[in-house]
Formats: structure tokens, C-alpha cells, sequence
């Protein structure tokens, strides 16, 4: 009866854990127990990594509920701890849940680099000085292709006992052949070959998740504690739950949690990509990775370290990297039949010519389908690759896939299509006031003004050539908006709180305020010594990139581009018709969104979904594929999108769009090399031509030719060229 072994949870999102079970995978510990999760109703997916001493459960929340699972895990893997049964939660330093990737780097290095030294040295003593290596089993060549075909025998062992014969057991296999026919430097060819991939595709993967954890770097290493009264500095791994951490001007935000005292300003473009800085105040919650830009603030710690919501994320995205593409699967099965064939190639030219060297070697051709398989799998990680170090993050190799199939793309509108940037686009003006003059008045009060909106005011100023007179004093009012004083002059800009602040009101104007705000704009009141003197309404810039990336899009075969937003009917019609786009859908609700998407993708096929907000997250996971904008957009906008797009520039879109199709058609293309070399091996082979020597050598060149070919998805392809100025629609 095997060990008790002791589970405990280190992650944990709906449809995701991460258990750490110590001495799992090790000395025949726990197959019994993967077995019995891989077969339970409603689990998708379940990974197991000896290094780390985890294990990694996908599964469907609809099916398999929380509470189950971990009723289901309590017996599974019973605690020596005393803890009732339960399945005990441990936290996890930031950065641990991935230690396996660089130690699986290491490993395989090391094994790469150990059958490289050995390759050299057999290379040396034959080719340099002419000698003769024996190739027995039980030569030292072959008893140190014995020791380094372990691995790979215990995995294919492994595979064969569940019944489920994979890669891994066929190259085992001919491995084993060619030690048991005395050809040992076939065996080393055939390893070096599956080192060699396996080495290239955990490198690959790993600096996907270096380049990932570069983007989404959650926070700095120390913070502000609350400790009785006293400001303590303590390390942000440190913090827990209930601790209240004292926020200052330019300082990173390390949790997640509500604001229960003071405050300030935020910039939450790193979750919201939004560039206008956000008024927080009691009662309002703050997210990890967000920066305090005016103010100081507490906040009592709810979510920490691997818990916050970049941190899940992170882990997201790491999972991505194993979300296989169907493509890849055809490749395993592709090679599958391959070494099947290749058995029955076997037998047939040992019946058709007698020559067990002959059909030997076309056993060992067809036994090492290496190329087959790597024809997909290079394609896809060197995709995903490219496009991590290009600040795009795919969720899996399927996505990659899926996005060049799309032949309809939904655009979300205000923060995707158009900037958060503040552009003046409307003025109103009381009797006796022009725009200038409303203009001068608001130049002057926000002179000293870093918000946005400020900023937006002076730019308009500065573009029309007006000067705004110096003001004596001013009082800034968070989140409200500016009071200025000019001599005997007092002006106040800001919003309806500011007016009441100073017990004024702007209600003769109300009524056009009301329709401004209809129309999307941000207004602001200007009044001087307590009357209004207009409004002065803002929206975002039209991206400069727009135009070419729908020309982009439409050039790479997208027959049909639609606007779909929550804003009223004329300001969608009027962007629809500046961008030339085929439809659009205005004053939706998000789930009106998600019934459009979800109706166009059964009526047209694939569909993508563009959008940055909270009111995107439901339409993108009923698209075939959600692409967030911005830093991932809203927390729950990333959350739902299969594509994260980090930089705020669209012509992302059209590069990862270009790089699915093409990465599709490399993986093609790799199929035809390594299965046309095979054929041919097999031709040679059974007219003699080849020897089970170069039949290994026909390993090397074509996955060679295969990692060459999908080595053209190294660079992301070209952006489209940008107009100079989008404008405003």
C-alpha cells in the first residue's frame, strides 16, 4: 500500500488548482490517485510535475463543483497532519509556482549537453582517428545510451500501462531496437534528436513565461503596514489578509482591497488601460499593479501576493502555454500512425526482400517520428514566442489558431476604437461669453492641473493661440475640479459636485449637459463669481491606428468588421460611417452584446470580439476568440479574453491575426517535410540504400528542416503603416 501523501493547496481560481502533494510521481506514489482524477465527470485537464511536487486540476466548475472536488481530493490524498480530512490551503511565495520551468530547463539541458559530449566523442574517435566503437547493449556506447533512455522508457511504461501507447513509448521502443540489434550510435541518435525537441520546446516555453511575467509585474518588494498607529515598512510577500497598508503619493499599489480611509488618485491603466487617473474614496476598491498619483489612502488587504488578480493572470497565461491547438493534436496523431505504418513497412520489406538489415532500418525511419511531431508544436511555441516579447499575450495554441479563422471581428468603442484620451468636442456658452473666452477662463484656473482633463483644456487652449491670464491663488478639490482667484474674479471648473461644493448651480444649461453626457462627452462647468459661463465637453480621440488596422484586417480576408457599444445611435452611426465598417450595434447592454456575438458566430462562423471593459467580459466568452485591448483592459474583461493585446495600440490585432494564419500554414507545411522525408527513408531504406546508421541521420536533417521552417514565426509580422492623425468622430 503506497505512503499517505499530504495535499495542499497553493492556487486557487474558479475552474483551476494548484495542489503542491508532496512526493507525488515519485517511487510509484500516486498513478492510482492521477488516474482516478483523470476519470472523474467534469475534470479537463490534469498535469502532474514531480519537480514541484504538484499538481495542476482544469475542470468545470457547471460539472464538478468547488466544494466536490475538494471532498473528492480530502479522500483521495488523506492529510497526516490531523486536519479532518480537509485539503489545507498554503500559501505560495510569489514566483514559486513556477519554479519548475526553469528547473526543467536545466534538466534537460544538462541531458542535451551530456548526449551532445558523447555524439562528439564518438564522432572524434571514428572520424579523427579512424577507430571503431563497439555498439553492443553491453558496450560502455551502449550501456550509456541504456542509462540515458530511462526517462524515456519509464514514460512510455507509464503510457503503455493506461493503455494509452504514445510518443513516448514508440521512441522507447526503437531505442530499445537498436540497442538489441547492436546499434548503439542509432540510439544516441535517436535521443540526442528527443533531447534536442524537448529542450528547444521547455526553452521556448520558458521564456514565453519569463517575457509574461515581465508584462504583468505585479508589485514592488515593499510596502506600508499599519501596525498600531505606526507606519511600519514591511515586504510585500509578508503582507496577509486584514492588513491595513498606508498608500502614498507614487507608490504601487501591492493588493487588492477596499479604501477605508483618505483619498487619492489612481492610474489603473495596468488593469483598466485607461490613461485618466481614477478619485478613490472609502469605500471604493483598489487592485494590485495600479499606481496612487495624488493623495495617500488605506486599504485593508482582501486579496495578497498570489491571490490578487494580476497574480491570477499570471497563472492563466501560464496555463495557456500547455492549452494545446488542434493542430498539435493532429500531429500527435499523424505520428501515431506513422509508427504504425511503419511497423507494417517493416514487416512487409522483411517478406518482400528477406533483409532483416532492410527492414531494420526502415524500423528505425519510421520508429522516431520526431519531425512529425514537432511539426505543429515548434510552429505554435515559436508563434507564441514572437508575439509574448511583442507585449501580446495568447492563452493557448489553440487561440492562436482560431484568430486567423475569423472572418468577422466585433469592435467594442470607447477605450478600443477610440482613446481615453480627452479631446474637446462640443462648448455651449451662455449669452455675452464665446468659446474663447470659456477657454481662457478654464486655461487659467487649470494652469496648475495634471489631470487629463485639465491637460485636454490647455492643449485646446494652447491649439487656438489663447493666453490665459495668471491666477492668485487656486484649491484643488479631489475628484471635484479646480477653484481659481483673478483679482476680484473667482472661477471654479470641475463637475456638478463642485458646484454644489460652493453652493452655485449650473441648471440653465442641465438641459444641454444631459445631451452631452448622452452622447458620450465628459462635461465640465466653468463658472465665474458663482454664475455659469458654459460647458465644455470631452471624448476620446478616434486611434490614429484605426484606419489601417480595419484596411489591415480587411487585406488579411476579413469580409465583415461591426461596432458594437452601449452609446447612443447617432455616435455609433457616425464612427461606423468615418471607419467604413459594415454594421453596427448602439445602445446594447452587455448581454444584448454577448446574444449578437454568440448569433453572428452561429450564423457566419468564427468570430472575434475586441473590447477593453467590464461590459466586453461577457461578449468575448461567447466569441470564438475575446482579444482584451490595453493592459487587459477591465480585471474581468482579461479574465474572459483568450488574447490580451498589453500595449494600447490596435495594430497588435492585425500582427497576431497575420501571425495565426501563418503559423497555421508553417505547421502545414513542417507535416509535408517530415512526413516526405519519412517516405522517403522508407523507399531508401528498402532498396538498401540506406543503413540503420543514416537512417538516423534522416532524423536529424528533416526535424532540423522542421525547426528551421518554424523558426520564420520568430518575428511577429509587420504592423500596418499609421495615419498621421485619426481625428475625432
Amino acid at each position: 500500500m503506497p505512503r499517505t501523501i499530504n495535499p495542499a493547496i497553493r492556487h486557487d481560481i474558479p475552474g483551476r488548482l494548484r495542489l503542491r502533494v508532496s512526493g507525488i510521481g515519485r517511487n510509484g506514489h500516486g498513478p492510482a490517485q492521477v488516474s482516478e482524477l483523470e476519470n472523474m465527470r467534469g475534470m479537463l485537464c490534469v498535469r502532474v510535475n514531480a519537480t514541484c511536487a504538484a499538481i495542476v486540476l482544469r475542470y468545470d466548475p457547471d460539472v464538478l463543483p468547488r466544494r466536490d472536488l475538494l471532498e473528492r481530493l480530502a479522500r483521495l490524498f488523506p492529510s497526516r497532519a490531523g486536519n479532518g480530512g480537509r485539503v489545507r490551503r498554503e500559501s505560495c511565495a510569489e514566483g514559486a509556482c513556477g519554479c519548475a520551468e526553469g528547473r526543467d530547463v536545466a534538466r534537460q539541458g544538462r541531458r542535451f549537453i551530456g548526449l551532445s559530449a558523447v555524439a562528439g566523442a564518438v564522432f572524434v574517435r571514428t572520424s579523427l582517428f579512424g577507430a571503431t566503437v563497439a555498439q553492443t547493449l553491453f558496450s560502455p556506447l551502449g550501456l550509456v545510451m541504456a542509462a540515458f533512455s530511462l526517462p524515456l522508457a519509464r514514460r512510455g511504461l507509464r503510457q503503455l500501462r493506461r493503455g494509452r501507447p504514445g510518443l513516448d513509448a514508440f521512441l522507447a521502443g526503437g531505442v530499445l531496437a537498436s540497442l538489441a540489434g547492436g546499434q548503439a550510435v542509432t540510439a544516441l541518435e535517436i535521443l540526442w534528436i528527443n533531447s534536442g525537441a524537448e529542450l528547444l520546446s521547455t526553452w521556448i516555453a520558458e521564456r514565453s513565461r519569463r517575457h509574461i511575467s515581465q508584462i504583468l509585474e505585479l508589485t514592488s518588494h515593499h510596502t506600508f503596514v499599519l501596525a498600531d498607529g505606526v507606519e511600519v515598512e514591511r515586504e510585500v510577500s509578508a503582507l496577509v489578509p486584514g492588513d491595513v497598508v498606508v498608500l502614498h503619493t507614487g507608490e504601487k499599489i501591492s493588493v487588492d482591497g477596499p479604501v477605508i480611509h483618505g483619498q487619492a488618485l489612481v492610474n489603473e491603466a495596468p488593469i483598466t488601460g485607461r490613461q485618466d487617473f481614477v478619485h478613490k474614496t472609502e469605500g471604493d476598491s483598489v487592485f494590485a499593479g495600479t499606481f496612487v498619483r495624488q493623495g495617500v489612502i488605506r486599504v485593508r488587504a482582501e486579496r495578497v501576493g498570489d491571490d490578487t488578480y494580476l497574480a491570477r493572470v499570471m497563472h492563466k497565461v501560464q496555463d495557456a502555454l500547455e492549452t494545446r491547438a488542434p493542430i498539435e493534436g493532429v500531429a500527435d496523431t499523424l505520428a501515431s500512425r506513422l509508427v504504425r505504418l511503419g511497423f507494417l513497412f517493416t514487416a512487409g520489406t522483411l517478406v518482400i526482400t528477406g533483409s532483416v538489415w532492410r527492414a531494420y532500418t526502415v524500423l528505425l525511419v519510421m520508429a522516431c517520428p520526431c519531425a512529425t511531431v514537432l511539426a505543429a508544436s515548434s510552429a505554435v511555441s515559436a508563434a507564441m514566442n514572437a508575439a509574448a516579447r511583442n507585449q501580446i499575450l495568447i492563452k493557448g495554441g489553440r487561440y492562436l489558431e482560431e484568430v486567423g479563422k475569423c472572418k468577422t471581428v466585433f469592435f467594442d468603442k470607447t477605450g478600443t476604437l477610440t482613446t481615453s484620451e480627452p479631446r474637446l468636442a462640443d462648448a455651449v456658452t451662455v449669452k455675452g461669453m464665446d468659446e474663447a473666452g470659456l477657454l481662457e477662463l478654464a486655461a487659467s484656473a487649470e494652469a496648475h492641473n495634471h489631470h487629463p482633463l485639465a491637460q485636454a483644456v490647455m492643449a485646446e487652449a494652447a491649439r487656438r493661440g489663447i493666453v490665459h491670464a495668471p491666477h492668485d491663488q487656486c484649491d484643488y478639490h479631489m475628484g471635484m475640479g479646480m477653484r481659481a482667484v483673478f483679482g476680484d474674479d473667482e472661477v471654479l471648473v470641475g463637475n456638478a459636485k463642485l458646484a454644489k461644493l460652493y453652493e452655485t448651480s449650473g441648471r440653465s444649461l442641465e438641459g444641454r449637459a444631459r445631451q452631452m453626457r448622452k452622447q458620450g462627452l465628459t462635461v465640465l462647468y466653468v463658472f465665474r463669481n458663482r454664475r455659469v459661463m458654459g460647458l465644455l465637453g470631452f471624448e476620446g480621440r478616434v486611434r490614429p491606428e484605426a484606419e489601417a488596422v480595419i484596411a489591415g484586417l480587411r487585406g488579411l480576408g476579413v469580409e465583415r468588421i461591426v461596432l458594437i457599444t452601449g452609446d447612443e445611435d447617432a455616435t455609433a452611426r457616425r464612427l461606423a460611417r468615418r471607419l467604413g465598417l459594415e454594421a453596427y450595434h448602439a445602445s446594447v447592454m452587455p448581454e444584448e452584446k454577448a446574444d449578437i456575438v454568440a448569433q453572428a458566430s452561429a450564423r457566419r462562423g468564427p468570430v472575434l470580439m475586441v473590447g477593453d471593459g467590464i461590459n466586453d467580459a461577457l461578449a468575448m466568452t461567447r466569441a470564438d476568440v475575446g482579444v482584451a485591448f490595453g493592459t487587459g483592459g477591465s480585471e474581468v474583461a482579461v479574465e474572459a479574453a483568450d488574447i490580451a493585446l498589453v500595449e494600447e495600440d490596435l495594430a497588435g490585432l492585425v500582427a497576431v491575426h497575420a501571425q495565426g494564419t501563418k503559423a497555421v500554414r508553417v505547421a502545414h507545411e513542417n507535416f509535408w517535410i517530415a512526413t516526405g522525408s519519412n517516405i522517403v527513408g522508407v523507399v531508401l531504406g528498402g532498396l538498401g540504400i540506406l543503413t540503420p546508421v543514416t537512417a538516423g541521420l534522416v532524423h536529424i536533417l528533416h526535424s532540423l528542416g522542421v525547426l528551421a521552417n518554424s523558426s520564420r514565426l520568430l518575428r511577429l509580422p509587420q504592423a500596418p503603416a499609421i495615419v498621421p492623425d485619426g481625428g475625432t468622430e
